[in-house]
């Protein structure tokens, strides 16, 4: 399982992003401010502000993280099964790197919902994940297609999301049952329309 708990200390986005975690467990998400977050981190507000400029910029940078280790070893696939495979091992990936901060996810969960600006402006970010986590396993990336293929994606992780917050085995195979259900049926769904924008998405060739 990915482990994000090494020392970051040398990153300062990373001291950041663990400190606003660190204060979402212990005192909820109305608690976190910038300054606050700076001040745990060991980092001056004006070094802070610098790398991101509000608390939910955090959030983008956090995001933004596990993306990235959800991918690190990633390889686009040479067909639809291979893509296919190659993009359920990414998300499981990515579940993976957030459950090692599973308890400030939850609150997240529970909590950013009734904060509507920070919602609503986490929305890029969100596209930008999903696109991103797409492209990296061969999919549309970019253009029409990729717009629509990360909605797609965004409503298959929602979805997903729900049971890995219940799921406690320990190799999360109640987390990739859900999300191999969730996947196979949004591709089938919406593989024609994204073929018809000029991209075969469909996994025909075995995949679920």
């Amino acid at each position: 399982m990915t482990d994000d708990s090494k020392d970051n200390t040398a990153v300062p986005i990373d001291g950041l992003i663990d400190a606003m975690l660190d204060m979402v467990v212990k005192d909820g998400w109305s608690a976190v401010t910038l300054d606050a977050v700076a001040a745990r981190a060991g980092i001056t507000l004006p070094d802070a502000y610098a790398l991101c400029a509000d608390r939910g910029q955090l959030l983008d940078a956090y995001a933004r993280r596990v993306d990235v280790m959800a991918c690190s070893d990633a390889q686009p696939g040479s067909d639809s099964a291979a893509r296919y495979d190659e993009l359920l091992d990414i998300l499981m990936r990515r579940f993976e790197a957030l459950q090692v901060h599973r308890d400030a996810v939850r609150r997240l969960v529970r909590e950013v919902p009734a904060d509507p600006k920070t919602l609503l402006q986490r929305l890029p970010q969100s596209q930008r994940s999903f696109a991103f986590l797409a492209a990296a396993a061969g999919y549309p990336g970019a253009g029409i297609p990729g717009v629509l293929f990360a909605k797609m994606l965004s409503a298959v992780w929602l979805a997903t999301q729900r049971d890995w917050l219940r799921d406690d085995t320990p190799d999360l195979s109640v987390t990739m049952a859900s999300l191999d259900r969730n996947l196979g049926r949004a591709i089938d769904l919406i593989g024609p329309v994204i073929r018809f924008g000029g991209a075969d998405i469909r996994a025909e060739d075995g995949a679920p």
